[in-house]
């Protein structure tokens, strides 16, 4: 099996929504008549009720890709000075735009990783130098489209062959198929034959939202079992970071791999409201942005969130000549989707799972095994579903580290997302 071909993606999978000459004009119009207060621009995929800065300032990494490496030595894309606010245009995380919509899981298998995490920057900030702190405010994080999307993988995830543990290789032998097996469709020798759902781990599931919401609900239909939910959306930008401290090209899967400097964080709490703080390790920062996530749940367990075309409306400024180790930041709320949810839905109470022993890693697989079975079980949805709304709503936590050697991890899901079967 080969779940990427780097070289052999076709352009057609990876067609874009973009925003021309004409759309950037009406951007820069509105902004001269008085500021921008939202953006609306025709086309399909563009977006609709979108907070945008006072005056002109708008990246557009939607409309074409400008960088999906780190690398210290690239040229800034644009520059600010402090207190200057800007809007950057970002794509989904796996550069796929508008095929998400019609994406087979057989199609996921042939996804080009070569292309995935287009980034918007770099951004040049006036007076930030290398021993300074850069703080980012964000102002909005709003989706440029109506749809988002999460795809399970049986190379990627918790559960996925493509990790450190030396038995990771063995996943697909070791875990049930819809969760690491690349071998696809039914196996009628191995279970009844009017079991459904069964096949392999690649699976994708859609999500619908509204072009520019903020804040609500995403719609869950199940796509193998048709079953409902609603998933609380808190929008956040996964990668945000710096250039990095060593120079180089540098893949942007791994966080903070060269000094502190941010990238694929993917910290579901940093929403509107939050202030981040990065290391400057190159003059003017050079700090980028792209993942946008609709909605996730702690860990991303199964490698994607809610995956979607992202606006990001932010602000620096910079602390002169002071050190900070990594990432770090002040935001509005510890658990922000569970803030979101109206008193009816946070009544039904939460699913809880735990995993227990001296392995950290094997507590969470055992906490998240033990989550979607009871899903699975309790909400008629498939294991495939039950994975993927883990991954976006489910939160998986150290719990306690006091009983050595063992250590114990939990899993939480709120039980009022699920619509009445």
């Amino acid at each position: 099996m080969c779940f990427a071909h780097s070289s052999t993606a076709s352009d057609g999978l990876h067609v874009q929504a973009g925003i021309g000459p004409a759309a950037f004009s009406s951007f820069t119009e509105l902004a001269q008549s008085g500021g921008l207060g939202t953006v609306d621009v025709s086309g399909s995929g563009t977006p609709e009720t979108v907070a945008a800065p006072r005056g002109d300032r708008v990246l557009d990494g939607y409309g074409q890709v400008l960088h999906n490496r780190w690398n210290r030595d690239l040229e800034p894309a644009v520059t600010v000075r402090p207190g200057e606010e800007i809007q950057l245009l970002c794509r989904d995380a796996l550069d796929i735009g508008d095929q998400a919509r019609t994406l087979s899981p057989d199609g996921s298998m042939t996804l080009d990783l070569g292309r995935i995490h287009p980034m918007t920057g770099p951004v040049h900030i006036d007076g930030a130098e290398p021993g300074d702190i850069l703080e980012v405010d964000i102002l909005d994080v709003s989706p440029l489209v109506d749809f988002g999307y999460t795809t399970v993988s049986p190379a990627l995830g918790l559960f996925g062959s493509l990790r450190p543990e030396n038995l990771a290789q063995f996943a697909p032998w070791m875990e049930a198929s819809q969760l690491s097996d690349p071998a696809p469709g039914r196996v009628p020798t191995a279970v009844p034959e009017d079991q459904p759902f069964n096949t392999g781990a690649a699976f994708v599931q859609l999500f619908r939202f509204e072009r520019g919401q903020s804040a609500g609900f995403a719609t869950f239909v199940g796509s193998d079992s048709g079953r409902t939910a609603r998933i609380p959306i808190a929008p956040f930008m996964g990668i945000m970071g710096n250039a990095p401290m060593r120079k180089g090209m540098y893949r942007s899967f791994p966080p903070s791999f060269s000094g502190g400097m941010g990238g694929n964080i993917d910290v579901r709490q940093l929403v509107s409201g939050s202030r981040l703080q990065l290391p400057v390790y190159v003059e003017g920062a050079k700090f980028s942005a792209g993942d946008g996530h609709m909605a996730q749940g702690d860990g991303e367990i199964a490698g994607t969130a809610i995956e979607t075309l992202m606006s990001a409306t932010l602000r620096f400024s910079v602390t002169k000549n002071s050190i900070v180790a990594g990432p770090r930041a002040v935001v509005p709320k510890a658990d922000p989707t569970q803030h979101a949810m109206p008193t009816e839905m946070s009544e039904r109470g939460y699913y809880i799972t735990t995993g227990s022993g001296p392995d950290l890693m094997e507590d969470a697989k055992n906490a998240v095994r033990d989550m979607i079975d009871w899903l699975v079980t309790d909400q008629n949805v498939s294991m495939h579903e039950a994975y993927a709304l883990c991954s976006v709503a489910g939160d998986l936590k150290i719990s306690e580290m006091v009983d050595l050697p063992n250590w114990l991890v939990s899993m939480t899901l709120p039980r009022g997302i699920f619509d009445p079967a």
